[in-house]
């Protein structure tokens, strides 16, 4: 082989390795995170997802909830036209996550995830990595005065393993009890110092607080796990992190500002806000949110909906008394919640979103709006 060919062929190497590693990321700068598409490229988005790892303990597991706050966000992604690949060595999750791996290890503190974490991240490169930890050492009480210097040293792990990875940290979820909430909070305070000093150097981390994301009505029965409507919670502010878009949700049962024709508010544990509504099977029965929006413009609308007809079915959707089109739900049962999403165009102030029986008579536990990208 010659030198010329040698070459030629070096170079055409070089090319492709540039090709396959070319990705649209999430970059921070002065001004906090900087939103970009968390898609693929453009020459082939099913060639190239964008690769997140989930990363945690018996949170990011859903331990109480089955796949816990994975399932909405995934559904979020995948609303959204996203080309997502969730990467790990473990795998759980209901049948509407359709995406299960994880790295959530149940019962784990600090040290022990950042025993394996090098390992998984060369394994699967990710792209975002979805940091929660720091549970197990709080309610374990496990030297916890050193416990944000451990947080610190896995962060700086991850960003040396994989630096152009975005880092995503969350702040641990309220604990039951008044000893164990307070070490959470003491926990907590630590972790904005922690990120803002990585990303004050020009590493991709950022702060997510998952504890002011939930209330202690959000909390099982133990004290320590969210509910199902906790986990809803969860995948809202993680999505609202990584596309860099406030989120609004709105839940169904509400009487302040939704209104039921022709159907029922029912009590669930496994809803948001332990209500959603639900029996809109009458020709014509609507459920109705009554929204104040604070400025004029588009909006992403996302229905959080259950299906258990053991078909999909659609409902009519009418924007300030003019119809707007259909949303359609998959069929995985009563209280297997999906999201389906639409654009929207509201008004400052006053503005009406109504659900109206079309084809079948879906569930809905909650909505949400974020500004339309």
């Amino acid at each position: 082989m010659t030198r010329l060919v040698r070459t030629l062929l070096a170079t055409v190497a070089s090319l492709l390795c540039l090709a396959a590693c070319a990705g649209v990321r999430m970059t921070a700068s002065g001004d906090g995170p900087h939103r970009e598409p968390l898609a693929a490229p453009k020459a082939d988005p099913a060639v190239f997802p964008t690769r997140v790892m989930p990363l945690g303990d018996s949170i990011t597991d859903g331990l109480q909830s089955l796949g816990g706050y994975r399932s909405d966000l995934w559904q979020y992604m995948k609303a959204d036209g996203r080309k997502v690949d969730f990467v790990g060595s473990r795998s759980s999750g209901p049948p509407q996550l359709a995406d299960r791996d994880n790295e959530g290890h149940p019962g784990w503190r600090i040290h022990q995830l950042t025993t394996h974490t090098r390992d998984w991240l060369l394994t699967y490169r990710p792209d975002v990595v979805l940091l929660q930890i720091g549970t197990n050492d709080v309610i374990q009480r496990r030297d916890l005065r050193t416990a944000p210097a451990r947080l610190a040293a896995l962060i700086d792990l991850i960003n040396t393993t994989t630096p152009t990875a975005q880092v995503y940290v969350a702040t641990i979820t309220p604990l039951a009890g008044r000893a164990n909430e307070a070490r959470a909070r003491a926990y907590n305070a630590a972790i904005p110092a922690i990120v803002a000093a990585r990303a004050s150097a020009g590493r991709h981390v950022h702060l997510v607080d998952m504890h002011a994301a939930l209330g202690k009505d959000d909390l099982f029965a133990d004290g320590i796990h969210p509910t199902n409507g906790g986990y809803a919670k969860m995948a809202a502010r993680w999505y609202s992190a990584i596309t860099g878009e406030p989120m609004t949700r709105w839940e169904a049962e509400s009487p302040s500002y939704a209104t039921v024709s022709d159907g029922e508010r029912l009590e669930t544990a496994n809803a948001s806000g332990d209500g959603k509504v639900g029996y809109l099977a009458a020709a014509g029965s609507f459920l109705q949110f009554t929204l104040e929006m604070p400025r004029t413009g588009r909006y992403r609308l996302y229905v959080r909906a259950g299906n258990g007809t053991g078909e999909p079915c659609e409902q009519r959707l009418t924007v300030n008394g003019r119809e707007d089109g259909r949303l359609r739900y998959p069929a995985y049962g009563w209280d297997r919640w999906t999201i389906t999403a639409a654009d929207v165009a509201l008004n400052a102030g006053r503005d009406t979103l109504r659900l109206t029986r079309a084809t079948c008579s879906a569930e809905i536990d909650a909505i949400a709006l974020a500004p339309a990208r």
